[in-house]
């Protein structure tokens, strides 16, 4: 031991004196409490030398500690193992009137329950892995090792007086079937939520490949449609000069601008741009990005639901029923700028989407040569591509994990992909979407995650 100087050490001393303390309480309590005597069930009248040997060592330490000596964490273990080895001498020490067969039957029990307490206290045992006990499967165990330790002191205390054979065989028996019982909980395959991780920063994205129905959502002029998904970034776009982490993106400048584009930019304004006819013929195409920002950077490394609703006839829930075009959803919410304009002519542009068949990606988006650009690297999940604008409150009960009709006969579903999923590591880089028309396929740097190492 030494003298305590600076703060940390302090703070050490005052934790170990706190700890020490404790432990001298305890003894008192059991010196006091414990019955002394010559009957069974009883301690003998030595064994408080035991325990006032173990208080009277402890305050000399404790006494030091006040002094300003400090103690290591190895000291301090010595001192509680010393405490705990005074506890098992004394209460070794009861006396038993109890049969050889009674004595046998007791050590049985506990035997049966220091070997299950190993197997509860093996950490490697248990998980959601292949071959490993759930978690929940613990209680069960802990049970049976309470009723076994419970039974073997009421034999020892004297509570049973008549232990026989066939009380000792039920208690084992008991022991055994919850054993037997977390035995068959044993995962038979892997029990674990997986997130796809993609390195959007070095080389990685999804190739959803071409197809109308990213894109194409009704008649000219009546189209509708409703983006949804989850997105945990982990790393924005480091490529200078490109100030947007792309989420998912349909959209080209060929010709000009066409399709959509969900997206982060600015490190926490969520926003997607939608090409639009600006002028009446129609003519003059333009691109609206209506965006939320809450502050910086708080879309990194948590989990945020974002949405996107359009309509150019207008989306309910305004005074004025045809004006609103568009705006997003975050976390459940509608959240920041709403479109709003009164010519019936603005509407939303698919073409050269169409006309040069542009691929829908995820973790980045296309220049007009198919090259990777506006990336980013983290998570997204639950990816939902609707024909129709869906209602704020079916937006919501996404939000919430309570969502319906993500099913392949619903007509309005155009595209929908977990990548969440149960079980085991999914292998392979091509996925099917949930309705069976679609393939997404894994480019570049990815990797699946145990959900419980991704950041909440």
């Amino acid at each position: 031991m030494g003298c305590s100087g600076n703060k940390e050490d302090l703070f050490i001393t005052d934790t170990n004196l706190s700890i020490l303390e404790t432990n001298k309480s305890n003894l008192e309590s059991l010196l006091t409490s414990s019955a002394y005597g010559t009957a069974a069930g009883t301690y003998p009248e030595d064994s408080r030398a035991i325990l006032t040997t173990a208080i009277s060592k402890l305050e000399t330490v404790i006494s030091g500690l006040k002094s300003g000596n400090n103690m290591s964490k190895d000291e301090l273990e010595q001192q509680l193992a010393a405490v705990n080895q005074a506890i098992d001498e004394f209460k070794n020490s009861r006396l038993y009137n109890l049969s050889p067969q009674a004595q046998q039957f007791v050590e049985n029990l506990k035997a049966k329950a220091r070997e299950y307490a190993a197997i509860l206290n093996d950490a490697p045992k248990w998980g959601n892995h292949k071959g490993q006990y759930p978690v929940d499967s613990k209680e069960v165990l802990q049970n049976a090792i309470t009723a076994l330790y419970t039974f073997a002191e009421n034999i020892l205390s004297g509570s049973v007086t008549n232990v026989t054979q066939a009380l000792y065989d039920d208690a084992i028996q008991a022991a055994e079937e919850a054993m037997q019982k977390v035995e068959d909980s044993k995962w038979q395959e892997d029990h674990i939520i997986w997130n796809l991780f993609v390195d959007g920063n070095n080389g990685g994205y999804i190739d959803f490949g071409y197809s109308p129905d990213y894109v194409q959502f009704g008649n000219n002029n009546k189209q509708a449609f409703t983006v949804e998904l989850w997105v945990n970034v982990t790393s924005y776009c480091k490529e200078p000069g490109q100030d947007n982490s792309t989420f998912l993106s349909t959209m080209t400048q060929k010709d000009y601008w066409s399709g959509w584009r969900a997206q982060d930019r600015n490190k926490g304004l969520l926003r997607t741009m939608v090409a639009h006819w600006q002028d009446s013929g129609p003519s003059n195409p333009q691109e609206w990005e209506p965006g939320y920002k809450k502050s910086d950077n708080w879309t990194l490394n948590r989990w945020t639901h974002y949405a996107f609703l359009f309509r150019d006839e207008g989306l309910p829930g305004f005074d004025t029923p045809t004006d609103v075009k568009c705006y997003s959803m975050v976390d459940g919410q509608r959240q920041g700028e709403v479109i709003r304009v009164g010519e019936p002519w603005r509407t939303y542009i698919n073409d050269n989407s169409i006309k040069y068949q542009v691929h829908m990606t995820g973790f980045c988006s296309l220049d007009n040569n198919g090259n990777r650009q506006e990336a980013f690297s983290g998570y997204i999940k639950k990816i939902r591509i609707w024909k129709t604008n869906r209602t704020e409150d079916q937006v919501r009960s996404a939000y919430l994990g309570t969502e319906t009709g993500v099913t392949a006969d619903n007509p309005d579903l155009v595209a929908a992909w977990d990548f969440e999923t149960l079980g085991n590591r999914p292998e392979g880089t091509e996925f099917k979407d949930l309705t069976g028309r679609h393939t997404a396929t894994l480019k570049g740097a990815f990797k699946w995650v145990e959900s419980s190492a991704v950041p909440q």
